[in-house]
């Protein structure tokens, strides 16, 4: 593979040579400017712990440690990031709102959100302190807003699309893979659609969302998109494939 795609999913990035992320998949490309590698050898052996530790409790802790250790790591302040709010879960009820990746509930069903609840996730997920702290240390801002937002797309498409019988249809039980591009074409084209009428959002904002979620879902699909295209084209949509 030669360097003109990216070395983690294959495709072309050719018009994207300054990028540290690609935008299919999130990884980070060869031709990146590296970031902040000079963690301590404590701080690099806190961060191998929290990847074998399932706890989001005992990852929190872990984690709160390392940052003492180096207030400007940038490898902590992620994972801080896209752990959220998990490790204050407990109670007889689950609040799904403590999973990070729920902040795109806020176009899938802003119906049943109040408009303040709308305001607390739509400043979360464009202004979050731990992300301001993130765009700080890190080295391209832009590149690393859209690695996030396409990790926060997967997961939600993975956890409450993927997971929600009433999205994936299920026949005595089993889930009907063979059939999520179709299944799902529909909630995602409604989400994309919420995003584009988002006046809330700057336009850069609005962009980078449509295209996380998009690419998100041609990857967790292997590619097809004829069915979620079908639907934009339907609703006089532009398909965002091109937009990152």
């Amino acid at each position: 593979m030669n360097d003109n795609h990216c070395p983690h999913c294959g495709k072309p990035v050719n018009e994207l040579a300054d990028a540290s992320f690609c935008p299919f998949c999130g990884g980070r490309l060869k031709t990146a400017e590296p970031e902040r590698v000079s963690e301590s050898a404590i701080v690099r052996d806190i961060l191998e712990q929290v990847k074998k530790t399932e706890d989001p409790r005992k990852k929190h802790a872990l984690l709160l440690e390392a940052e003492q250790q180096d207030p400007q790591s940038l490898a902590v302040a992620q994972e801080l990031l896209f752990l959220g709010r998990l490790h204050m879960r407990g109670g007889k009820h689950l609040d799904f709102s403590i999973i990070k990746c729920y902040l795109f509930m806020l176009y899938l069903q802003p119906e049943q959100l109040s408009r303040t609840r709308q305001e607390e996730l739509r400043e979360e997920l464009f202004a979050h302190p731990q992300l301001l702290k993130c765009l700080e240390l890190c080295v391209n801002k832009d590149d690393f807003m859209r690695s996030y937002l396409l990790k926060l797309a997967g997961e939600f498409i993975f956890l409450f699309l993927r997971g929600d019988s009433r999205y994936m249809r299920r026949l005595f039980g089993f889930g009907l893979e063979s059939r999520a591009s179709k299944n799902l074409a529909d909630p995602v084209a409604v989400m994309l659609n919420h995003m584009q009428r988002d006046e809330q959002l700057k336009p850069e904002q609005r962009n980078m969302l449509m295209s996380a979620l998009y690419q998100a879902f041609d990857k967790d699909m292997g590619g097809d998109t004829k069915w979620l295209d079908d639907r934009l084209k339907g609703m006089g949509m532009v398909v965002p494939g091109s937009v990152l």
